[in-house]
């Protein structure tokens, strides 16, 4: 499941379903452009990023961390390497005993290749951000150095790069304990209606001076003693090493996932589960609005190619050159002048090639043509003096 969900979140981006912008300070959602200046975007969005965490504190509680989250994935599998290749009670997390190794895999070998794993795997991941604001074959670009002048971004992989390989060489669950932002939340929204271990305590003598499922809890607490401040991530670990136990006596285990509290008639509760329709409905009204938002959106203007504004300034600047004698006496407030000034430019654009209509183009110089022709001969009308009459 949470290999499943780190694909998805890759996927995302790079199938183009979901994509930022910050250039031009939009999102791009299937190709279709979603600018930030729509305040019923924005607001819906606001609204689904604050309360969707809200719902799940208070519905399946640490669900996510346990089964979904990719910091929890990278740190078993982080901490099954190292135990694999250092010692079954190897230790190199920040948060630990200190460094502990076995003398027999203390070697330069399992050293070198624990190391070369994490790398590998820091590099692989690093890409994941950069999906989300260049397209892949951007991406591709900025990690081989293809295109010199995105150094810039590369550098950021680096450094990126080397984040993700310190989280997954020492960091590990630390980073859940003390600077998870989802945990924060949960210690303030959290209750003990939402999805927990819970353990049956009217049948404790049937594991007495057991610790199973100490053993195997991934954040090293008791399970049958959780307190309101202990981190379970609901992973159900010990509830399935518990289960493993009494299959052997053909009985049920002591540990079971429960989403009420026990014995909870509290009016506290009560209150707290009326609130939760309040938050829904508000969820709800922000996903409204999200959806509002995008269907609400201008379309973008039709973006010309690069190779087509080239052209049209090669263009341009040739077609200057060719008529700035008419482009002179158009100046001089002559409007014979000035028509033909505009049929030298339309037949100038035919000559190079326009990409525009052609036929228009030929109208363009057929028509100024007229109209200069017309011009001229009003202006020798004028030119030319009345005879003096006779006496």
């Amino acid at each position: 499941m949470q290999l499943a969900t780190l694909i998805l979140i890759a996927l995302i981006p790079a199938t183009g379903l979901f994509r930022i912008d910050l250039a031009s300070a939009s999102f791009f959602m299937l190709g279709h452009q979603v600018w930030w200046s729509s305040f019923s975007l924005i607001t819906g969005l606001s609204l689904i990023i604050a309360l969707a965490p809200v719902i799940t504190y208070k519905t399946i509680g640490t669900l996510w961390c346990g089964w979904a989250c990719p910091q929890n994935l990278l740190s078993e599998w982080a901490n099954n390497l190292t135990h694999k290749l250092l010692g079954k009670r190897a230790s190199v997390e920040v948060d630990g005993e200190g460094l502990i190794v076995a003398k027999a895999k203390n070697k330069f070998l399992n050293w070198a290749v624990l190391g070369a794993s994490f790398l590998a795997a820091s590099i692989v991941l690093s890409l994941i951000p950069f999906l989300f604001f260049y397209t892949p074959k951007e991406t591709w670009e900025i990690v081989t150095l293809a295109d010199r002048e995105k150094l810039s971004p590369f550098l950021m992989y680096l450094f990126s790069v080397f984040l993700i390989f310190i989280d997954i060489a020492a960091v590990r669950y630390f980073f859940c304990d003390y600077a998870c932002f989802y945990r924060m939340g949960q210690r303030m929204f959290g209750t003990k209606d939402a999805l927990h271990v819970a353990y049956d305590e009217s049948r404790s003598s049937d594991c007495t001076k057991c610790n199973y499922c100490a053993t195997v809890c991934i954040t090293k607490i008791q399970p049958t003693k959780i307190a309101p401040h202990d981190i379970c991530i609901n992973c159900g670990e010990c509830i399935d090493a518990c289960n493993r136990l009494h299959q052997k006596n053909e009985t049920n285990g002591l540990l079971e996932f429960r989403l009420e509290a026990q014995g909870s008639r509290n009016k506290t509760f009560t209150i707290l589960k009326r609130a939760n329709f309040s938050i829904i409905f508000l969820l709800l009204a922000g996903v409204a609005l999200t959806a509002w938002g995008i269907a609400t959106q201008p379309k973008p203007e039709a973006k010309i190619p690069l190779a087509v504004l080239l052209k049209e300034q090669e263009i341009a600047k040739a077609c200057s050159a060719q008529c700035s004698k008419e482009e002179d006496v158009c100046k001089s407030r002559n409007l014979e002048g000035c028509y033909r000034a505009a049929a030298c430019r339309c037949e100038c654009r035919l000559e190079h090639g326009d990409p525009s209509d052609s036929g228009e183009l030929r109208q363009c110089v057929a028509r100024n043509l007229q109209h200069a022709d017309a011009e001229h001969l009003a202006h020798e009308k004028a030119s030319v003096k009345p005879a003096p009459n006779p006496p």
